[in-house]
């Protein structure tokens, strides 16, 4: 009994180490992503300075965004290992989406630029479909074979079990296609999915 424990245990601890190492990962790739987008720049607005000067100021520069770029590696580190968290042994994660929620009845807005601000996104799994806010907070979490996607011009409507989950607006043009298309096939090799054929709303 003893020997169970403890092994059970020393798997948590691999566990937690694995996902320290993958946090730091993200904290040293995104410092040095940070630093590679400002240092180039930081260059080429000194040509004409002193080379000491030049010097000073890119290190100063290229350490602002090392460190900026190590903040959002660390933030989105933990963020990945949250949904990481949420999957099932052998279940994998696929891909992600920014989305806009479109209220019932509202007029749906153009899709969005990459800039633009949005807090909810859909994850894709081999098992099931997410959805997030902030990229941590789960909304819900429903497996392929309980859901059903349709296209409503550009808007995906998602509904349940229960009904509608939500009409969301993707944010390049093609994404919506293709998350009904992923939809579709990965719920026919669903077990236990039901046969309702998909259609295009209007």
């Amino acid at each position: 009994m003893n020997e169970v424990i403890g092994e059970t245990a020393d798997g948590g601890g691999q566990a937690d180490a694995a996902r320290r190492k993958r946090v730091r990962r993200s904290v040293v790739w995104g410092g040095v992503a940070g630093a590679a987008g400002v240092v180039p720049v930081a260059i080429k607005a000194t040509e004409f300075w002193p080379w000491w000067l030049n010097l000073m100021f890119c290190l100063v520069l290229g350490g602002a965004g090392a460190f900026a770029g190590a903040v959002t590696g660390h933030r989105e580190g933990r963020k990945t290992e949250v949904r990481r968290d949420s999957l099932a042994a052998g279940e994998r994660e696929m891909g992600r989406y920014r989305v806009k929620i479109v209220p019932e009845g509202a007029e749906p807005p153009a899709p969005f630029k990459a800039d633009d601000y949005t807090s909810y996104s859909l994850t894709t799994t081999t098992r099931r479909l997410q959805l997030w806010e902030f990229g941590y907070v789960p909304q819900w979490s429903h497996p392929w074979r309980d859901l059903r996607l349709t296209l409503d011009g550009h808007v995906v409507v998602i509904t349940g079990p229960q009904g509608l989950l939500g009409r969301f607006v993707l944010g390049r043009n093609g994404e919506a296609e293709g998350l009904v298309l992923a939809a579709n096939r990965l719920r026919a090799r669903a077990p236990g999915h039901s046969a309702v054929p998909e259609s295009r709303a209007h």
